[in-house]
């Protein structure tokens, strides 16, 4: 009996510690960058910090900073602020392209993910820590750019009521503004960005 107790007990620690160890292992998405300072482009891997998973990709991973391998295998820092332009491809093959450009925003701002590039629009996505460092958690503000009027709306998705001034903006497109009555995540907002494309 207490054999068969020890044995178990045993088998219990190693699932225990052999599941956190993989919480905890570092996990590296292939990344090509140009820094600011030069026109070569850089392409080498960093490492992605999750909010909840390591292997799901999070704004965190390159806030103020992003870690990076060298050549030789070594972790480097590369400062947000000095890089020009940015893609990510996460585990799940999906491609996120970053610009660092003044003239999108008439300011420096450092890394916008470029969540779409039409014809008629264009939307971009600053991100940045909201809470202590060491959570991670991140909000973000969400930039659209009319071609046609040369308007933007700067909006919080999160805040209850932000997509108010996008309903206004499509109060022609009685389809799209219905639409954006059922947003829930950026695949709806993107939709609705093609839609107005077409039309």
């Amino acid at each position: 009996m207490k054999n068969t107790f020890l044995l178990l007990a045993v088998i219990c620690f190693n699932l225990l510690f052999s599941q956190q160890e993989d919480k905890n292992q570092e996990i590296y998405f292939p990344v090509k960058y140009v820094l600011k300072s030069s026109k070569d482009t850089i392409k080498t891997k960093v490492l992605n910090v999750g909010l909840y998973r390591n292997e799901e990709f999070s704004p965190a991973t390159y806030i103020r900073q992003m870690t990076v391998l060298d050549p030789s295998g070594k972790k480097i820092k590369v400062k947000e602020n000095d890089v020009k332009y940015m893609e990510i491809i996460d585990l799940e093959k999906v491609k996120r392209k970053f610009l660092n450009d003044p003239s999108i925003l008439s300011k420096d701002v450092g890394l916008l993910e470029v969540m779409y590039n039409g014809k008629k629009t264009a939307w971009y996505r600053k991100s940045v820590y909201s809470g202590p460092i060491y959570t991670y958690k991140t909000d973000n503000t969400e930039y659209l750019f009319f071609r046609k009027d040369k308007s933007m709306i700067e909006m919080h998705f999160k805040i209850p009521g932000s997509i108010l001034e996008l309903k206004e903006k499509f109060r022609s497109y009685p389809d799209l503004s219905a639409l954006i009555d059922e947003v829930v995540g950026d695949r709806d907002i993107i939709k609705i960005l093609k839609l107005y494309d077409q039309k």
